[in-house]
């Protein structure tokens, strides 16, 4: 069987998180690309807490919450449902099954059924990959809310002509996704996502005056 190190109450802190969504405008992806990297990959880093947060419950009481982690993500739109995973989905989680068999000297146990006599592996760490991915790429669904986005960050750069405007665009096209009908992927927790403003600074390039 697979060697979980992680309790349950951690396993289920881990798989299970908050998610939160990423609209960047096309100047701001231009910045990060500096980097090789877009703004969610920049940010994943950071996206576990290292010290204890605090959040307040329905009844205004104070809850500390310990080793949080949050999954940040770009919103990708989707026309039609998906209740089932792709073919690109299905074929990703074939590859990790595949890169994570035993070594072939990996230790064994003796089984006997029936006139057989069969060899088992001890472990089977393609499993744990199998499980992390597929929770990682499971489809969001109506009866659920484990892939629902709790928020959105909207991402400009401060080289932007004028900032506030685009944050005003990305606001509107959040709202277009959510409430059109257009798209039934991705999906929200609440009717009015929890918004936040970032403006990206590049200090070689950037306007601190604005």
């Amino acid at each position: 069987m697979a060697q979980c190190v992680l309790s349950v109450h951690e396993f289920i802190q881990d798989s299970f998180v908050p998610m939160i969504a990423v609209l960047c405008s096309g100047e701001a992806e231009r910045v990060t690309r500096k980097n090789n990297l877009n703004f969610v990959e920049l940010l994943r880093p950071f996206c576990r807490l290292t010290s204890e947060g605090h959040i307040r419950d329905p009844n205004n009481q104070l809850q500390t919450v310990k080793n949080l982690r949050i999954c940040v993500s770009n919103v990708v739109t989707s026309p039609s449902p998906s209740a089932s995973l792709g073919a690109s989905q299905n074929r990703l989680l074939s590859e990790v099954v595949f890169s994570c068999q035993p070594q072939e000297a990996a230790q064994t146990t003796a089984m006997r059924t029936g006139d057989y006599h069969l060899n088992l592996n001890v472990t089977t760490p393609w499993f744990e990959a199998y499980r992390e991915n597929f929770l990682q790429s499971m489809p969001a669904s109506d009866h659920e809310f484990l892939n629902h986005y709790l928020a959105c960050l909207l991402v400009v750069s401060s080289t932007e002509a004028v900032p506030v405007e685009q944050f005003l665009k990305l606001s509107q096209e959040q709202h277009k996704i959510q409430h059109s009908g257009e798209y039934t992927n991705p999906k929200w927790f609440i009717p009015n996502t929890l918004k936040y403003y970032v403006l990206l600074h590049d200090m070689n390039e950037g306007d601190e005056q604005r």
